[in-house]
């Protein structure tokens, strides 16, 4: 910013940059490494469902109760479970 000398203030064109440098620096990264920033969308989406999935739950299977487990536990071990039987069919079938 400068000064005029009716004491207005006018934007200067300078390299510190408002938000269009900024838009335009983020814009480059993102074209110049796009696995980069897909790395970052994920992490981003594993850390929001990580962070909404903390709270304790319980799970009834037949006569006995899991208790007091967050439901992120649940769901990574309900993947690997089906990952496993997925790799057994695959197997059984080839």
């Amino acid at each position: 910013m400068t000064e005029q000398g009716n004491g207005t203030r006018i934007a200067s064109g300078g390299s510190g940059g408002g938000i269009g440098s900024r838009i335009r620096r983020v814009g480059q990264f993102i074209v110049e490494k796009p696995i980069a920033t897909l790395q970052i969308v994920f992490f981003a989406l594993v850390a929001v469902i990580v962070l909404q999935n903390l709270e304790s739950t319980s799970i009834d299977v037949l006569f006995w109760t899991i208790a007091a487990l967050p439901k992120l536990i649940l769901i990574f071990l309900s993947m690997i479970v089906g990952a496993i039987i997925w790799e057994l069919i695959r197997r059984l079938k080839g």
